[in-house]
């Protein structure tokens, strides 16, 4: 069994795998990135990887959590020589394995705060981009604000508190580089939040108000914050999927990801070299995100979550096999999307019926094995924006009603026979408060139109007295 190190690179490539043949020694990062997680394993530093092969890029990325992480995950990656996998799978079957080595290094606020803020705050540092979920910015998204009441932006208020989330650990390090080289750097969410880079600003700017505001101006004016769009599945990575690529491959690696073959970044156009070289591998640079941004979050991420609900109530657990069932698919493909369609502006470049159905294809990969349940989790994070604002702006919106019947009916956590459905999300336990009342649960999603209201609880009520089944065969075929 083969483990990654550098020693081991042309063995591996002996063995047909893709390897980094670029300099990775004395790195000095132009980019810091927060939140180590698959979806930018798979997606971000797929784009560094290319970079350095090309000799456009040469220096890697600081990596950085905020919160605790498996010390098995980041010592591991640390005896890898900051190498991992990269297992793309497409729809027929056929994989490309290739070995990462776009990391230069790794920091944890939790472990080393003062390596941390030294990264974040280096003048080296021109560009820093974050993956950290959307509950991860302590957004108020009904009030569309920085949400003074959670409790880590509590804590990061305090003066004499180490900051614990992102906003209070970026503000703190623009608090260091006002002070020290008055250095200007780009932040840049790469999370599926409606205008991320408005929404971080936002936050950023909200927060050095209260606690920094001698900054502000500063920050206002050497700060940049470019919305982004970014796009591919990826699953978390699964025991099972650590030992396929021992068995398939003879190669050791608990840092892998895998995931579908498929990839795309959007990027709003902001004139320095740390954005516009990743035009030369394949990221679009545009003058508005907005479209695309809209296209993918209510066509792919809203789509997820409307099949999400009803397959697992029908007792599937994989992506795969629920977009594959009949029902769920004629669902998606021919109501839910055609209603999303029509609350979305034009997209250059993009043929929308080709890329709904590319969706479908995506979504039926078996070999992603996605699982339902990551799909459903965080709906009130997801739902508002993916969901709930197109069904405010189409006439049309009977099958967007439906999937939030579906979404109340799962929020119960219990099925027809009486099994336990795991509930993750946030605010869980106000949603399974608020479903005991129809008009309450609607009225928290920001709906009051009654005759929307009143359609959701027929679905609703059919849901729970004749089962998902019969409620999507009399729904397709009226």
């Amino acid at each position: 069994m083969l483990t990654l190190s550098t020693n081991n690179l042309e063995k591996l490539e002996s063995m047909s795998i893709k390897v980094p043949h670029y300099n990775r020694k004395n790195l000095k990062p132009a980019l810091a990135h927060i939140g180590l997680g698959a979806f930018h394993r798979a997606h971000f530093l797929s784009y560094v990887d290319e970079l350095m092969e090309r000799g456009i890029y040469k220096d890697g990325v600081y990596e950085i959590d905020l919160i605790e992480t498996k010390e098995e995950f980041y010592t591991t990656l640390k005896k890898q020589d900051y190498l991992y996998t990269v297992l793309e799978k497409d729809p027929f079957g056929g994989e490309n394995l290739s070995v990462r080595g776009g990391i230069s290094n790794y920091a944890n606020l939790t472990i080393d705060p003062t390596t941390v803020f030294e990264v974040l705050s280096s003048p080296d540092i021109k560009l820093i981009t974050l993956t950290v979920t959307e509950k991860g910015y302590c957004y108020d998204s009904e009030n569309h604000k920085l949400d003074l009441n959670h409790p880590a932006i509590i804590n990061d208020l305090d003066s004499n508190n180490l900051p614990h989330s992102v906003i209070g650990v970026l503000a703190k390090s623009l608090l260091t580089r006002f002070n020290t080289t008055k250095a200007p750097v780009t932040i840049m969410s790469c999370d599926n939040v409606p205008k991320n880079g408005n929404m971080l600003r936002n936050c950023i700017y909200e927060f050095i108000s209260i606690k920094y505001p001698q900054i502000l101006d500063w920050v206002k004016e050497n700060i940049n914050f470019p919305n982004t769009m970014v796009d591919r599945i990826t699953p978390a990575t699964s025991s099972q999927d650590i030992k396929e690529l021992e068995d398939k491959y003879n190669v050791s690696d608990i840092c892998g990801v895998h995931c579908e073959d498929f990839k795309t970044w959007v990027i709003e156009d902001i004139k320095i070299n740390e954005v516009q070289m990743f035009k030369e591998v394949g990221a679009l640079v545009v003058d508005s995100v907005l479209p695309y941004e809209l296209m993918k979050i209510r066509l792919l991420n809203g789509a997820h979550s409307a099949l999400s609900y009803p397959s697992y109530l029908l007792g599937h657990r994989d992506v795969d096999e629920g977009i594959t069932d009949p029902l769920i698919k004629d669902f998606i493909r021919n109501h839910y999307m055609s209603e999303i369609t029509k609350s979305l502006q034009p997209v250059k470049g993009v043929n929308l019926d080709e890329y709904k159905d590319q969706l479908i294809d995506r979504f039926s990969n078996k070999y992603i094995k996605d699982k339902l349940l990551r799909l459903a989790s965080d709906g009130s994070k997801k739902i508002s924006n993916a969901i709930v604002k197109p069904l405010l702006e189409v006439k049309e919106n009977d099958a967007l009603i439906l999937s939030l019947a579906f979404w109340a009916v799962f929020l119960k956590g219990f099925d027809r026979e009486g099994n336990i459905i795991p509930i993750e999300d946030p605010n869980a336990e106000i949603l399974q408060e608020k479903i005991k009342d129809d008009t309450s649960f609607m009225n928290y999603l920001g709906i009051i139109d009654p005759s929307i209201i009143k359609k959701f609880s027929v679905f609703k009520l059919q849901i729970e007295k004749a089962g998902v089944k019969a409620t999507l065969e009399s729904f397709l075929n009226k």
